[in-house]
């Protein structure tokens, strides 16, 4: 399927970025501090990003200024995917090709089960995610709104995508690095639940697409 982004997402669209990191074999993570106050079992971990600053804010522009503001000055580079999915909110996966000039993501998110937190509340308004692919020149550091950062491998993320629920324990007990800011703890016997970009990458290693393929959950 071919189209351009604003197809999808028009100046008055809810609309963001993320990124897909990782750091020697881990995928980078983060869990905002707001997640503390959700549950007392579980906290959800998400990718690096957040909502555009307004309409006139590229995404390019948005992905690199939320990264500075969460993890530090720590991306050297945005590079452009082989290829870009939209991930839709009922869980369906399709590989579709831009036509924009620039740097071409990796997904496009559409989002409806919001976190309840800002003004995105309504599930009935769709807010998309523009996600790219970057490359770390340095470690990430938990900043501002993030409590930590949180490293997986793709065993752990296989091991999520199979059901099991994965504490902070039997995580860091299989290798997981979970690195939270100064003066906050996470509880041992927490769960972690992945979100967003992170659901996206176990569903895409669970049910892989091709140009013309389509993955239904």
């Amino acid at each position: 399927m071919q189209l351009k982004l604003s197809d999808l997402i028009s100046p008055t669209t809810p609309a963001g970025t993320a990124l897909l990191l990782k750091w020697n074999d881990y995928h980078v993570f983060s869990i905002p501090k707001r997640e503390f106050d959700r549950s007392p079992t579980c906290v959800r971990f998400f990718g690096v990003g957040g909502k555009r600053a307004s309409a006139s804010e590229s995404f390019v522009s948005c992905a690199l200024r939320e990264s500075i503001e969460e993890i530090g000055d720590v991306i050297s580079s945005l590079h452009s995917a082989d290829r870009t999915y939209l991930y839709r909110a009922n869980g369906m996966i399709q590989e579709i090709w831009l036509t924009d000039h620039g740097i071409r993501p990796r997904l496009i998110m559409e989002k409806r089960n919001h976190t309840g937190c800002g003004s995105m509340t309504d599930p009935s308004v769709a807010y998309y995610l523009v996600v790219f692919d970057a490359t770390l020149a340095a470690k990430p550091q938990p900043s501002q709104e993030i409590a930590a950062v949180v490293y997986l491998t793709d065993h752990h993320l296989s091991l999520m995508g199979a059901g099991q629920p994965m504490s902070v324990t039997a995580l860091t007990e299989m290798g997981a690095r979970i690195e939270c800011q100064s003066g906050i703890a996470l509880d041992d016997a927490i769960d972690l639940v992945p979100f967003g970009t992170a659901k996206f990458l176990i569903q895409q290693s669970l049910c892989p697409t091709s140009r013309s393929d389509e993955c239904d959950t």
